[in-house]
């Protein structure tokens, strides 16, 4: 298999992997519905980024170790889960506290997070997620040759990086439209609880796996 071959099959499998609604795409969306477009791009630059990771853990076959060692994969799913759990519970929480104080005189002010959180919030939960590892263990079982070298390696991490980058940045953008925050905010309470119900069984279902 060439060079060129190679890289744009990881592109074709990787484009729809990370275009699969999962976590990771929750995590932007609901950012940019959220808070700003600064503020959602933050959140696809710490997606990428982890994606970058688990593309040279693909490489170097760091990920076959979890087919040796099963505890090992499982320990990380239960991690991965827990903190899916924790984000769909403090979702659910922080709506309940906010439409608490709805009810009240004075509505609740939005406090925007910093650049940093909303990155290392979206980069812990991409490198926590084992469809992840799923997914980068189908690309390059089926995608790569038996020897690569040092060069390939870093093409397609750089391959995935970029396609996950660009997905996620176009989701903050379309998603922090002010015709997206129009209908999020007519029907945020729905939308904020469905949110966590969904980060909540995404934790399960990890765990479950």
């Amino acid at each position: 298999m060439t060079f060129t071959l190679a890289l744009l099959n990881v592109a074709l499998i990787w484009m729809f992997a990370v275009a699969t609604p999962g976590a990771n795409v929750l995590l932007t969306v609901n950012t940019a519905l959220h808070y700003d477009r600064k503020l959602a791009l933050f959140s696809a630059f710490g997606v990428s980024t982890a994606i970058l990771l688990w593309a040279f853990f693909g490489g170097s076959g760091l990920v076959i170790l979890f087919t040796h060692y099963p505890q090992l994969f499982g320990f990380m799913k239960l991690v991965g889960g827990c903190y899916l759990l924790y984000l769909g519970i403090r979702q659910i929480y922080q709506t309940r506290k906010s439409n608490a104080l709805m009810t009240g005189a004075n509505a609740p002010t939005v406090s925007f997070p910093s650049s940093k959180k909303i990155f290392l919030t979206a980069f812990i939960t991409s490198i926590l997620n084992p469809k992840t590892g799923f997914f980068v263990v189908s690309v390059f079982s089926i995608s790569m040759p038996a020897h690569m070298t040092g060069w390939m390696v870093f093409a397609i991490m750089l391959t995935m990086s970029s396609i996950t980058l660009v997905w996620h940045v176009f989701l903050g953008v379309a998603f922090s439209r002010q015709s997206a925050k129009s209908v999020y905010q007519r029907i945020s309470h729905y939308i904020d609880y469905a949110t966590g119900g969904l980060f909540t069984l995404f934790g399960i279902k990890v765990m479950a796996s």
